[in-house]
């Protein structure tokens, strides 16, 4: 998991998250519309499963995003 500067500052917690490599662009497939995990595997190519599985995790923990079943 990733461990962060331990920043009290929002600017500074939404900094950890977002730029970490690849979010940006797993965030720009959520904003166009992707619901699914497959969908955004096809908008983010070159992005590992492992990864991916991973960067969203971090936007769950962080409130950024919410998985629903």
């Amino acid at each position: 998991m990733h461990r962060g500067f331990g920043q009290f500052c929002p600017l500074a917690l939404a900094s950890e998250v977002l730029t970490q490599r690849w979010t940006l662009l797993v965030i720009r497939e959520l904003l166009a519309g992707s619901t699914h995990f497959n969908d955004i595997r096809r908008g983010v190519p070159r992005i590992s499963a492992t990864l991916l599985k991973e960067r969203l995790e971090t936007l769950e923990q962080a409130e950024i995003v919410e998985r629903k079943r």
